[in-house]
């Protein structure tokens, strides 16, 4: 399933400072985060909480 540009827009906005941790994520949101957030370096929030729920999902299931 892709996602709308309309929702990818959305979450760019919504998700842009990386010093904010989202709370709002699921499997899709911390994909495109963790993709979008990539290179930021340790400080961002946005890539390490998508990267955490990511690896934890995977774990899970």
């Amino acid at each position: 399933m892709q996602t709308s540009l309309d929702k990818l827009d959305l979450w760019s906005t919504q998700h842009r400072d990386c010093g904010i941790e989202p709370t709002d994520l699921d499997l899709e949101l911390a994909q495109f985060l963790r993709s979008v957030h990539a290179g930021h370096g340790p400080e961002c929030r946005q890539y390490l909480a998508a990267a955490a729920y990511c690896f934890g999902h995977t774990e899970t299931h």
